[in-house]
């Protein structure tokens, strides 16, 4: 396996971390949508696709760090499982901080929701 080290690739390592990235798109921009897709709604591709993108600028911003990176594959899954989780833990707060009980279409709603999941 090549152990690839990208230090300063904000400055002039910025070309080489470059074509690392845009090779690893090549390579594994499959596997990481394949990935998201797993864990999202069936059918929405709009997310899987947002979630997908997301995973490539994570992946840059780590390269940018200098990181070493031995399985590309395994970095690249692994922060797709985690974009998901995020994607999930955070639109639930969201949802639960939007709920407006003095609306009772709202609690109408959450009820069927809390009966759906029962």
């Amino acid at each position: 396996m090549q152990r690839v080290q990208v230090a300063g690739a904000s400055r002039p390592g910025d070309i080489e971390a470059r074509e690392l990235l845009a090779s690893w798109f090549a390579e594994f921009a499959p596997m990481v949508e394949a990935v998201v897709a797993r864990r999202v709604r069936l059918g929405d591709h709009d997310l899987v696709e947002d979630l997908a993108q997301d995973v490539w600028v994570r992946a840059w911003q780590y390269l940018l760090r200098g990181n070493a990176v031995e399985r590309p594959a395994g970095l690249l899954a692994f922060f797709a499982r985690c974009r998901v989780v995020d994607h999930y833990r955070l639109a639930r707060v969201r949802r639960e901080a939007a709920t407006d009980f003095q609306d009772e279409a709202a609690v109408v709603r959450l009820a069927s929701w809390i009966g759906a999941a029962a």
